[in-house]
């Protein structure tokens, strides 16, 4: 007992020595000859380390990746970070615009407000630039070697329009959506068929213009919806903008699962997002718009299927503002041009020559 009570004096001790201008103090000085300090100093300290989730991994703790391609909304950048020769970084400037995607021959796509341009993925250097579709929301480059362009009322239609260009620019193909207003990413599905995310709308189409499956996500006024991919059991999962979720749909459009948190994160709006050959999904997590953004929250995620937190990159904030699209290249040979497959993962296709 009194080896106890000898040992609960010291500990408050400490706990005042290291708390002076907290009320605790007090209360805890008073507490001492009553011999329950050190339960309550447990309880204390148990409360205060349970209030924030922290976040699950970070690159030193065993598992991380080494290559990113990162494309910043908040100043216009597109930046290579290698995690493990930070020498080898570039970041290059970048116009307003949406979406990246590895085209080969060591190139990356990304989109613009005029069509897109390319750029050498070991040099950072500008390669290629199509300029002449104004208009342009997003970009992406198809498995016949065409690009999509992504735009509404646009090309002297209303609605969702997109645009097939060949390898010159010229006009291949127009597939437009009328009553739609809003748009953001489209992928190409295994069987040819176009996933659109419209704002709190996501749908596919076929290639002759026919919605073919739909699903609603929360509220037209607040979600901005920005990626999505089908999956190999027939679910398809979105990146669901400012509702802060992956969220899984059934083939009846129905919603199935959510992954999201934890609040260390910051979770905000979540953007573009790749499967990787594990089954997990990294997705980047957009603060905001501006140039003073990169401070705030934890904007590359990676999620297991059961949605727990398994990664985590916390940007440099005199480097980066609010991100909104990744691509971890660990797992990539960039001589490749990448599509989603069956299974909704990037998996190389020739490149039409």
């Amino acid at each position: 007992m009194r080896l106890y009570l000898n040992a609960n004096a010291f500990i408050v001790r400490i706990f005042i020595a290291a708390n002076k201008q907290s009320i605790m103090t007090t209360i805890f000085s008073r507490l001492q000859r009553s011999g329950i300090a050190l339960i309550l100093i447990f309880f204390w300290w148990a409360g205060s380390n349970c209030h924030a989730p922290k976040p699950a991994a970070t690159a030193g703790s065993g598992y991380t990746h080494q290559r990113l391609l990162i494309r910043d909304e908040g100043i216009l950048q597109l930046a290579y970070i290698d995690l493990k020769n930070p020498a080898a970084n570039w970041y290059t400037a970048l116009p307003v615009g949406r979406d990246v995607q590895l085209v080969g021959n060591g190139r990356v796509l990304a989109g613009t407000g005029n069509g897109y341009e390319e750029f050498d993925i070991s040099t950072g250097k500008k390669v290629y630039e199509l300029t002449s579709f104004p208009g342009t929301i997003a970009a992406r480059r198809l498995r016949n070697g065409n690009t999509l362009l992504t735009g509404v009322n646009w090309q002297n239609k209303q609605g969702i329009v997109l645009v097939e260009t060949g390898t010159n620019g010229e006009i291949k193909q127009l597939y437009v959506y009328p009553g739609f207003n809003y748009a953001r990413l489209v992928r190409e599905t295994a069987s040819g068929n176009f996933l659109v995310t419209a704002n709190n709308i996501i749908f596919e189409s076929n290639r002759q213009g026919e919605i073919i499956w739909k699903a609603m996500i929360g509220d037209a006024e607040k979600t901005h919806a920005w990626q999505a991919l089908r999956l190999a059991n027939g679910q398809t999962v979105v990146s669901t903008g400012y509702n802060k979720h992956l969220e899984f749909f059934s083939q009846d459009g129905k919603l199935l699962d959510t992954i999201t948190g934890p609040a260390a994160v910051h979770p905000n709006f979540f953007a573009g997002f790749q499967i990787l050959a594990n089954g997990n999904y990294v997705v980047s997590n957009w603060q905001g718009h501006g140039p003073k953004m990169g401070g705030m929250g934890t904007q590359v995620l990676e999620y297991t299927p059961a949605g727990k937190l398994a990664w985590h990159w916390q940007q440099d904030s005199t480097r980066f503002s609010s991100l909104h699209n990744v691509i971890v290249l660990d797992e990539l040979d960039t001589k490749f041009m990448y599509i989603e497959d069956a299974n909704g993962k990037l998996a190389p296709v020739a490149v039409k020559k």
